[in-house]
């Protein structure tokens, strides 16, 4: 929607999204833990990557959602990525009418390799100026094991899974030479 809002230069659909984005349906937690943590990290790692994008298109058109709750988004970012690379978070229970009550985070999937990072540390780090220090580990590990870049659809898997998001963050996003 907000993309199209975008594209169409129209501000009704555009403002439509940017109020889902705030006011919508979704936990809230202000440490961060999103609503799939309990499910599996594949999934709460595509919550980040798709966040990432909306958050940039907001960015990119005057609307800063990336700051939107004192960085809400950098918050969960940092928990989801501090969880991924091995290291434990909190978690607090989390009940939905689709997957019941979650009572722990899920360990299913945990160290999911996802290209999501870059655009976080570009943002946060470099232009914010922000402590992105889970968020850079993450995205080493990620380099790590994808030949020095983030990689693009397919790279990451032959399901539906390998091709949840753009990718190539290193090329789209990378602001400073690290």
């Amino acid at each position: 929607m907000m993309s199209i809002g975008a594209l169409a230069d129209n501000r009704t659909i555009w403002d439509e999204a940017v109020n889902y984005f705030k006011s919508g349906d979704g936990t809230g937690k202000k440490l961060g833990q999103n609503q799939e943590a309990g499910r599996d990290q594949g999934h709460a790692t595509l919550d980040f990557a798709m966040l990432g994008v909306i958050a940039q298109q907001g960015y990119n058109q005057g609307d800063d959602l990336f700051a939107y709750l004192d960085d809400r988004i950098l918050i969960g970012m940092e928990y989801v990525c501090k969880y991924n690379v091995g290291q434990d978070v909190s978690f607090e229970i989390y009940s939905n009418a689709v997957h019941g009550t979650q009572t722990a985070i899920s360990n299913h999937s945990r160290s999911t390799i996802r290209p999501m990072a870059e655009l976080f540390v570009a943002h946060y780090g470099s232009i914010k100026a922000r402590d992105v220090r889970w968020t850079k580990v993450y995205r080493d590990l990620v380099l790590q094991e994808s030949g020095g870049a983030e990689g693009g659809g397919g790279d990451y898997g032959t399901t539906s899974g390998g091709y949840d998001q753009l990718g190539f963050g290193t090329l789209l996003y990378r602001l400073e030479k690290e």
